[in-house]
């Protein structure tokens, strides 16, 4: 099998992945925040702590936060095998109806794509692959 060979500058690399972590970043948060949104104010369980609830929800999301804002690459490979459980969790949810179900799925898309490609530009970038 041979090796794609890149095209790309390394102006052009460092660019990309400075914009593929922007996004990363900004969608992380987002995707934290509406789990935030829904938990707190939308949809507040009851019966139950609504800070343990969204803890719960949350917490490996936010066990990412240090390492992704960062800028390590294994943390964002990682990130992309854990956000599939969010996916599952949005799509669940956006199939019932709920709107903010469709936005998790989007979000936790955007976020598999980003984290996806910081990982392969960083490596490329550092001339690891």
């Amino acid at each position: 099998m041979a090796m794609i060979k890149n095209k790309l500058s390394s102006k052009q690399l460092s660019q990309r992945v400075r914009l593929s972590a922007l996004v990363t970043r900004i969608q992380l948060v987002g995707l934290i925040a509406i789990f935030a949104l829904w938990t707190f104010w939308i949809d507040p369980p009851e019966g139950a702590n609504p800070l343990v609830i969204w803890l719960v929800q949350s917490a490996l999301l936010l066990a990412f936060i240090p390492s992704v804002f960062k800028g390590h690459s294994r943390p964002h490979i990682w990130l992309c095998f854990v956000i599939l459980l969010y996916f599952c969790f949005g799509a669940v949810y956006a199939f019932g109806g709920s709107h903010l179900g469709i936005l998790m799925t989007l979000l936790s898309s955007g976020l598999f794509c980003s984290s996806m490609l910081y990982a392969r530009w960083k490596s490329l970038l550092s001339g690891v692959i």
